[in-house]
């Protein structure tokens, strides 16, 4: 690197929120030439270079943060929020990438072409000015038979948390325990699975479970604790966290919670659930290892005791302090070999004389609702071409079979296609 490039980052470090100049970064003025028009424009973009260019920066606050060195995190922070490469990062991700993006929030918008991602781009996402619109609230069915509620932003809200995400995640991916999985770049189901495996198959100790459920997560999550944590985008974060929710027309405030929806919500939920594996770790006893995804969490230790004495009533106190609680009625304490649910496993222990054996199998209800929605898909496309509707129903089990791939799941597997047969069967006949 040369001198002026040298110099030009050190500058750009120095930078802070109060004394950062605007200089907004704009791209070239609309054309009605044909070439130069917004379709052709957006279509032209070099993404290769602005994700670069983005990937950089955060690898810098990864490293800052480790470093421990907060006023240059901060600084770096801010420059790639006010990034323009990080704003059409965003706009691609929320208007072309993400499974909602046919879903307007309250203000009906919709970026669904070429042509209003690039003219939207010209625009002015300053998150220091930024006033969000209220969410809009929908529902959705959940396993049990209730309904979940979503907060759906604005599509120009979600573009700014998008944007906000991109320049806070690193600092937080270098922050957070080792056994946090939920909504975190690089890490899925199986990853929390493994460690699972692990803990639990190769122990010769005796091994309890605490299986836990926060209630709510998503919509207790007390806002003065969490907002204590993140002293860059306070003002923005707040001002979402406060914008209300539109249900039926009727404007109702919100005092608690961050709207399952929104772009930035889970990483809100695991900043707020940041310690939960801290209260255990180099303390005695010894031997309790916490494993989460998201708000789901298991508490492993050697005896029943430890686990009602002493974790429940530290997780207990580390919940109330920031607005959640444990589900009491779906909290359990098992043994390993009686075995239990979790993430859409069911995870047990076979002790015998000649190899003690640790299967993880998807859940009876996963299994069950599998063949229930493919049932649905042949018997609601009764004048579909065949071609169409096993088209579609090899898209479901494709993702069914990715999911449960590194399970245990040869005999649910085999169920599975003869129930698939049985179906095909049915509808040729």
């Amino acid at each position: 690197m040369n001198q002026l490039n040298q110099e030009r980052c050190l500058a750009e470090e120095k930078f802070s929120e109060q004394t950062l100049e605007h200089v907004p970064v704009k791209p070239q003025a609309i054309s009605t030439d044909p070439l130069h028009s917004p379709e052709t424009l957006w279509k032209k973009i070099n993404w290769k270079r602005a994700e670069k260019h983005v990937r950089g920066l955060q690898e810098r606050i990864y490293r800052a943060t480790k470093k421990k060195q907060w006023k240059k995190v901060r600084s770096l922070e801010i420059l790639l929020a006010r990034s323009y490469d990080n704003k059409l990062l965003a706009i691609r991700e929320v208007t072309q990438r993400r499974a909602g993006r046919n879903t307007p929030g309250v203000d009906s918008e919709l970026i669904n072409t070429n042509e209003k991602r690039w003219k939207l781009s010209l625009e002015d996402f300053d998150f220091r000015y930024s006033k969000p619109k209220p969410v809009k609230r929908i529902y959705i069915p959940k396993v049990d038979g209730n309904k979940r509620p979503l907060g759906i932003p604005t599509i120009r809200d979600r573009i700014m948390q998008m944007i906000i995400k991109i320049a806070l995640e690193p600092e937080w991916e270098a922050r957070f325990e080792p056994h946090s999985y939920g909504f975190r770049p690089g890490r899925c189901t199986m990853d929390v699975m493994a460690e699972i495996r692990k803990k639990l198959a190769y122990s010769n100790k005796s091994v309890w479970i605490l299986d836990g459920d926060i209630s709510k997560c998503f919509d207790n999550i007390a806002h003065e604790p969490l907002l204590k944590d993140i002293p860059v985008f306070r003002r923005i974060i707040h001002r979402w966290l406060k914008a209300g929710v539109l249900e039926f027309g009727i404007h109702v405030n919100t005092d608690a919670g961050t709207p399952q929806g929104g772009v930035i919500s889970p990483l809100l939920a695991n900043i707020a659930l940041t310690g939960m594996e801290n209260l255990f770790m180099n303390q005695k006893p010894k031997g309790i290892s916490l494993l989460r995804f998201a708000d789901d969490f298991v508490v492993i230790a050697h005896s029943k005791a430890i686990l009602e004495r002493y974790v429940l009533p530290k997780i207990g106190l580390f919940l109330s302090e920031r607005g959640m609680s444990l589900n009491q009625a779906k909290t359990k304490i098992v043994h390993r070999e009686e075995g239990f649910d979790f993430l859409g496993f069911t995870i047990r222990y076979f002790k015998n004389k000649i190899k003690p054996t640790l299967l993880i199998t998807p859940t009876k209800t996963n299994i069950l609702r599998l063949v229930k929605k493919l049932k649905l898909i042949f018997s609601h496309s009764l004048f579909t071409p065949m071609r169409e509707v096993i088209k579609k129903a090899n898209s479901i089990i494709r993702g069914w079979l990715n999911y449960y791939i590194y399970s245990n799941a040869s005999k649910s597997f085999s169920y599975v296609n003869y129930r698939i047969f049985r179906i095909i069967w049915s509808r040729l006949r």
